[in-house]
Formats: C-alpha cells, sequence, structure tokens
C-alpha cells in the first residue's frame, strides 16, 4: 500500500514537471528567447513626451536555454514587416547583427529609437522583432519569441501601473500622471525592473504618492473624462 502510494506522488510529480517545460520547444541546440516579455505582455512603449529626447534607446534581453558555445555566434532577430508600422531610419534603428558571446548566457539588444517625424504627435507606432532559427540556435519558447517596441509621443500609462503604482498613486488617470510628472519633475521610469535601480527605489515613490494625494485631497480636479479624481489611501 504504502509503495503504490510512492509510486502515485512520483507519477504526479513527473506530469507537473512536463506541464511546466510544455512550452519548451524540443531540441538538441542552443535556444534563445525574451525573458521578459510573453503572449500578452509583449510590448515595451516609449514615449518622447515622457523623456524629452530626440534620440534614446531601448534594451531588450535575449537569454540562453542549453549549454553556451564556445564561439562568438550571431542571433537570429528579424523585423517583422507585416506588423510594423514604423519607418526605419525615422523611428527607428537596429545594428546589422547581435552576437552572444562566447560563454555568455545572455545578450542585451539595443533598438535605438528617433523622433524623426509627426506620425507619432497623435499614434502609437509599432516595431514588431521576432527571433528565428539560426545554424547555433534555435527558438526556445514560442511565446516568448516576440517584442513589439511601440514609440509615440503621447503621454503613456506604464505598462506596470496596475502592478506596482496603483499602490502609491491610485487609479490612473491621464491628468493624474500629468500632475505626477509637475511634482516629481519628471516621468515614471520605462521599465518596473529600472523602479528598483531608481534613486531612492521604492521608499521614493511612496512619498511622492502621498504628496500628489494630499494635492488631490485640497482640490476639485476632474480627469480627462469629466470624472472627479478621488483621494485614495496612499501606502
Amino acid at each position: 500500500m504504502i509503495r503504490n502510494i510512492v509510486w502515485m506522488c512520483l507519477f504526479a510529480v513527473s506530469c507537473i514537471g512536463c506541464q511546466e517545460n510544455d512550452r519548451l520547444v524540443y531540441t538538441t541546440k542552443p535556444s534563445v528567447f525574451f525573458p521578459d516579455y510573453t503572449a500578452g505582455k509583449d510590448s515595451v512603449t516609449y514615449s518622447f513626451r515622457m523623456t524629452k529626447e530626440d534620440r534614446d534607446t531601448v534594451y531588450l534581453t535575449v537569454k540562453l536555454v542549453g549549454q553556451s558555445l564556445e564561439h562568438r555566434a550571431p542571433i537570429g532577430l528579424v523585423v517583422d514587416k507585416d506588423e510594423t508600422t514604423a519607418r526605419e531610419g525615422v523611428y527607428y534603428e537596429m545594428d546589422e547583427t547581435y552576437w552572444l558571446e562566447p560563454g555568455s548566457g545572455e545578450v542585451k539588444i539595443p533598438v535605438y529609437l528617433i523622433q524623426g517625424g509627426t506620425d507619432i504627435d497623435d499614434d502609437i507606432l509599432t516595431l514588431a522583432l521576432r527571433l528565428v532559427p539560426t545554424d547555433d540556435f534555435d527558438v526556445a519558447y514560442e511565446d516568448k519569441s516576440r517584442v513589439y517596441v511601440r514609440v509615440t509621443n503621447q503621454l503613456v500609462k506604464p505598462s506596470y501601473w496596475e502592478d506596482l503604482l496603483v499602490i502609491y498613486f491610485g487609479e490612473y488617470s491621464q491628468v493624474k500622471h500629468e500632475k505626477c510628472i509637475e511634482v516629481m519633475g519628471h516621468d515614471f521610469p520605462l521599465t518596473q525592473d529600472e523602479v528598483a535601480s531608481f534613486p531612492g527605489s521604492y521608499s521614493y515613490f511612496m512619498i511622492q504618492g502621498r504628496t500628489v494625494c494630499y494635492y488631490y485631497a485640497t482640490h476639485d480636479v476632474k480627469d480627462e473624462n469629466g470624472k472627479k479624481i478621488e483621494v485614495w489611501d496612499p501606502f
């Protein structure tokens, strides 16, 4: 009886392990994927209005699965023309080749963004990037093989607002966002990872959130939809 229970437990654990690896494409070659992006959360939005820059760089991490190579090898990364609306040379530039160095487990892919036209004043343009197999690397996960870099001149809600900033600044609105920029003297970091390395880190945003909350506690202000911005319970 005890032996049967043990075998049942081992079988259950093995099934769980299989489920966790279902997304991994079987391959005997080293494989690559985007660790920070997956289907449903596969985009990063950059706003020149938020940074006040004319040119800037977004870095995308590509990670290795399997044994690292002993030689320098190129990553297979292509621009998906069918899904890309941003014009090369006007709104973005990219290096010709990206290399994974010997013994390395990841590479940072720079995407150079340019404020080169007026299309982004009223629209959000897209640069669609896709990992493809090469002689050296396969693609590890199909749902982690794409990234959409979106560029605009509009005010953009930070992608991690609901995961983090809502704790300090409450419900999002563009009007409140503008006030946050006015109070802080700058916009929020582009990604949540950058928040941890921001001077003062989370305590800084906690203090700023309380300041913004106090403003709305003493001022009757409506958001872009005509709804009054209510006071929240800042962290």
